[in-house]
């Protein structure tokens, strides 16, 4: 997957105005709403390194097949309409397994 491409379709599903956009080999990034920056990365050494560090505690396997991540850094006052909009963007495109270094896979963006 190509990650300009990935991070296209996340955001136009998602609805959400993109503010201040880089991006690099591998990967995109922009401010999404307030609070949240969302970084799209795809078929680079790092993106490959953090999958295979998480598959073996996904109990699913999903992860260990994935060739892409979208991280969503949330800082200060978060708009979590923006959240649960890249989230059920997310969910509609791919076969998406979440994660937070706080609660793991048990995460449940669900909720949102």
């Amino acid at each position: 997957m190509d990650a300009a491409a990935g991070f296209d379709a996340l955001t136009a599903g998602a609805a959400v105005s993109v503010e201040d956009r880089q991006s690099g080999e591998g990967w995109v990034s922009a401010e999404v709403g307030d609070g949240c920056q969302l970084q799209f990365s795809a078929g680079t050494p790092v993106a490959a390194a953090m999958i295979a560090e998480l598959a073996p505690s996904d109990e699913s396997g999903r992860v260990g097949v994935s060739d892409a991540i979208a991280t969503l850094t949330l800082s200060g006052e978060v708009e979590w309409s923006t959240v649960s909009a890249v989230w059920r963007s997310a969910k509609s495109l791919w076969d998406v397994v979440p994660y937070d270094d706080g609660s793991g896979f048990a995460v449940d963006l669900d909720a949102l």
